[in-house]
């Protein structure tokens, strides 16, 4: 019985982290066909396409406060409220009739986002430790990416019957209620040797998460690089299907997915300085293979290995930011990094569509090979003297 509901609570957390990445893409295929709709309503176009990024300016904001709630006031209250909020505030896209109250349902859900966000990997955090933290954390990243293919394609495909159909897309979190109510408990048990009192009554724990929470913004910015600027780099050298700039930002979060999964066991060989290492340097050689790329087969090897990063830093550093912090400050922490990578999320197509005007293509892609190599060396660095810090605290316990 007890290993049932283990199994329950595992899945339920997986599954409320595919609800996060619905936010932003799911209703992207549908934002044409709602520029024509209400292409009466002043600046129309702009209020549309900023549809999108609207949730994940709200999660920045809103993450580091409902970080501090979920451990003032519990995960699992703040889990049920949100996900059915998120339900209600995502599927009213399809009924409101006026674009500012889209806006305004855009806003609610992205908070949402937040508190699920904030209380789900502070949860991780209070049930997992060690290398079962690492591995249920690259499945986690897993599951996100798949739920991101999921979603996107059946978006796409209610979006050519009607624009408003993928805002129902997000009502599916509804489902999830029960599963919630019957496996998720608020944990007053820490898992690891380090949440001690002796780790609550110091700061060493507020540095290494600063330093994750930098180095995440960093490769978000240059990650984000695949949905928003890949479509138009394509058109750029000839290839203008739009099936195939969708295959290739596919591949990209397909490979993330895959590497996700085997992300714990290599943690177990090569330490997490070592995974940090590999994965900025697959995302530096993906960004040198599109700084060449002519053909649709080498735009795909270089997504893939964007992928492959995604897949691995993203964990990691969620993970190592988490490590040394003190059971009651776990959900403020995951508030900083969640907040971390939506702001890179948002600044990434302003920081890139500029330089990209600047120098083009091909040298663009150059330059953020060689910053993903920086990341590379210092993301080692970080996580290696982390690594030390860790090991002096549990030989202190």
């Amino acid at each position: 019985m007890k290993t049932n509901r283990l199994e329950s609570r595992a899945l339920c957390l997986l599954l409320i982290s595919t609800l996060t990445v619905m936010s932003n893409a799911t209703i992207a295929p549908a934002l044409p066909g709602l520029a024509n709709e209400f292409s009466g309503t002043p600046s129309a176009d702009f209020w549309v396409k900023m549809l999108l990024p609207i949730p994940a300016l709200f999660v920045v904001i809103f993450a580091p406060i409902l970080g501090w709630t979920a451990d003032k006031f519990g995960r699992r209250n703040q889990i049920i409220i949100a996900t059915t909020v998120f339900a209600i505030a995502g599927a009213a896209g399809a009924q409101l009739q006026d674009l500012e109250a889209i806006i305004i349902s855009r806003a609610i859900l992205g908070i949402c986002v937040a508190g699920l966000m904030t209380a789900v990997t502070a949860l991780i955090t209070d049930y997992y430790s060690g290398p079962k933290r690492s591995q249920f954390m690259g499945l986690q990243q897993a599951f996100s990416n798949i739920g991101g293919i999921l979603f996107i394609v059946t978006a796409g495909y209610l979006a050519g019957i009607s624009a408003r159909l993928p805002f129902y897309i997000y009502a599916i979190a509804i489902l999830l209620l029960p599963l919630i109510f019957l496996s998720i408990r608020d944990s007053k048990q820490t898992n690891q040797p380090s949440d001690n009192q002796q780790v609550d009554t110091n700061t060493n724990w507020k540095l290494p998460l600063i330093g994750c929470s930098i180095l995440v913004f960093c490769h978000l910015v240059v990650f984000y690089i695949l949905p928003t600027q890949i479509p138009f780099f394509m058109a750029d050298i000839g290839i203008t299907d739009p099936s195939k700039s969708g295959f290739a930002i596919g591949m990209g979060t397909l490979i993330a997915a895959i590497t996700g999964v085997f992300f714990g066991k290599l943690v177990a060989k090569i330490q997490s300085y070592g995974v940090a290492l590999i994965g900025f340097i697959a995302m530096s050689i993906g960004m040198l293979v599109l700084s060449q790329a002519t053909s649709f087969s080498l735009v795909i090897l270089g997504c893939g290995l964007m992928g492959a990063c995604m897949g691995l830093v993203m964990p990691n550093f969620m993970v190592k930011g988490m490590e040394l912090v003190p059971s009651h400050k776990r959900g403020l922490a995951s508030g900083v990094l969640t907040s971390s990578i939506f702001i890179g999320q948002f600044v990434s197509p302003f920081v890139t569509s500029a330089l990209i005007a600047k120098l083009g293509y091909s040298d663009f892609y150059l330059l953020a090979g060689a910053f993903t190599l920086v990341l590379a060396i210092a993301g080692a660095a970080t996580l290696k003297k982390q690594s030390t810090l860790t090991t002096n605290v549990n030989k202190g316990n």
